[in-house]
């Protein structure tokens, strides 16, 4: 016969069954609030088992059916079979909700928000990743910069935990529960943790960071100090890439001597970043002057409505204008001392190459300027001969798994400036980034690099 689950066989005396069931009942009951680990002592509750009302119910096997059925196995030599009583108890359940309470006060947590690991945090907390350092790579290089992505928050389900741990407590053994509780996920990273993040992390730059992100399924965007004139450098020839496609009248076709041949200078100026095949470009928008091209293109900025972005000459020009006033070179942020010549921001250059992935797919601020001049398919050329620029540092570096990945990006350099504008897909995305940094007097290499690939990581 067992009584609450524990074999008293053997044991004929009450008091001893008191004794025995309530060393059993005593122990303490193991409750586990997820990783937590509480004690709740069974007195805590008034928890008692009542051992005369289960010794009553014992005492049925000495009468009726079940007494000749025991005494028929015992003369005939059979084993018997095992009876149970089961456990019977009382316990005040007013305490026991109250001592929940405590628990769910205690330990019920909000879900905590994504932040920044920066790789001096992963050193003090004897964490460090392998490390996959591009051959070429020169400065300073900081991949264990990583996100953390919050955790969840947990609440007590009291009502449902309740029957739980009265189970818990009317067992001999296996004395552990798991209390039931409502998990809050935490939230996504949102842009505006990002913009946040950047700042924080381009604070100790030697010079001017500024950073713009757009998320090109949700619009939304994140940014650090984006409306600043900067040189436009080699990455001015995106917009100059989307100017000729207005021009053209059918795009790089294949029976159209002039156009392949604008082919073929897209491929330079933006594969190569050649300044010689980005003149032939200006020149042919100006129908032969490259003084005409650059007004062209700026009338085109002008008409999408970027009013920071213009050229006033080509490439290597020897002639210094005057500086056009724009909204980018009238801010009071900073002067990174800008080209006269050929200005832009870094919303405007990431805005630029938002817009042509944006006609890719059909839609779009291109699409609903320039209905009649520009198609879904030029755009598609566009960023075409922008994957043939396959220089992987700077921002592509800072991919987690550069040497697997691809990005379409378009680099540019001055001597106190660089910059990087691409296109990149991900788990999410995709996403546009534009990176402009500008140091006084020189930009290195190594600092240029190194705060590019820290960016990137953040993103």
């Amino acid at each position: 016969v067992t009584l609450a689950d524990v074999d008293v066989d053997g044991i004929k005396d009450v008091a001893e069954i008191r004794s025995h069931l309530q060393e059993v009942y005593d122990e303490v009951v193991e409750v586990r609030f997820g990783k937590e680990r509480l004690a709740l002592r069974p007195q805590l509750v008034d928890f008692q088992i009542d051992v005369d009302q289960m010794v009553m119910e014992a005492g049925q096997f000495l009468h009726g059916t079940d007494f000749i059925d025991i005494a028929i196995r015992y003369g005939l030599g059979f084993g018997q079979r095992r009876r149970a009583v089961p456990v019977r108890f009382t316990l005040n359940q007013k305490k026991l909700r109250a001592w929940l309470e405590q628990v769910a006060a205690e330990h019920n947590s909000t879900p905590q928000a994504p932040h920044a690991l920066t790789p001096a945090d992963r050193w003090s907390e004897g964490s460090q990743s392998a490390v996959e350092i591009p051959p070429s790579f020169v400065g300073a290089y900081t991949r264990d910069w990583t996100w953390v992505v919050g955790s969840s928050g947990y609440t007590l389900d009291l009502e449902a935990s309740l029957p739980r741990v009265i189970d818990a407590l009317t067992r001999p053994d296996q004395r552990q529960v798991d209390l039931v509780l409502d998990e809050t996920k935490p939230p996504a990273p949102s842009m505006l943790d990002l913009s946040a993040v950047l700042s924080d992390t381009l604070s100790n730059f030697p010079g001017f960071a500024t950073v713009y992100v757009r998320d090109l399924t949700t619009d939304e965007e994140a940014t650090v100090d984006v409306d600043v004139a900067f040189s436009g450098m080699s990455t001015m020839k995106i917009g100059i890439a989307a100017a000729i496609m207005r021009k053209l009248p059918h795009g790089i076709s294949a029976d159209d001597e002039t156009a392949q041949q604008v082919g073929q200078w897209l491929d330079y100026a933006l594969g190569e970043s050649n300044n010689y095949a980005a003149n032939q470009l200006l020149a042919f928008l100006g129908d032969g002057n490259i003084s005409t091209g650059t007004s062209y293109f700026t009338q085109v900025m002008q008409e999408l409505g970027y009013t920071s972005t213009y050229m006033q000459s080509g490439y290597d020009s020897n002639v210094q204008l005057a500086q056009i006033s724009t909204p980018g070179n009238q801010q009071t942020v900073w002067d990174t001392n800008p080209d006269s010549n050929l200005q832009s921001t870094p919303r405007e250059m990431g805005e630029i190459l938002s817009d042509i992935y944006d006609c890719t797919q059909g839609k779009g601020h291109l699409l609903e300027v320039f209905p009649n001049d520009i198609t879904s398919d030029e755009c598609s050329q566009i960023l075409y001969y922008m994957t043939h620029d396959e220089f992987q540092e700077l921002a592509w570096a800072g991919l987690p798994k550069f040497k697997q990945q691809w990005i379409v990006h378009k680099h540019g350099f001055a001597f106190e400036t660089h910059s990087d504008v691409a296109l990149v897909w991900g788990p999410t995305g995709p996403y546009v980034i534009s990176i402009f940094l500008y140091r006084k007097n020189w930009m290195d290499w190594g600092t240029s690099n190194g705060t590019m690939h820290v960016e990137y990581l953040c993103l």
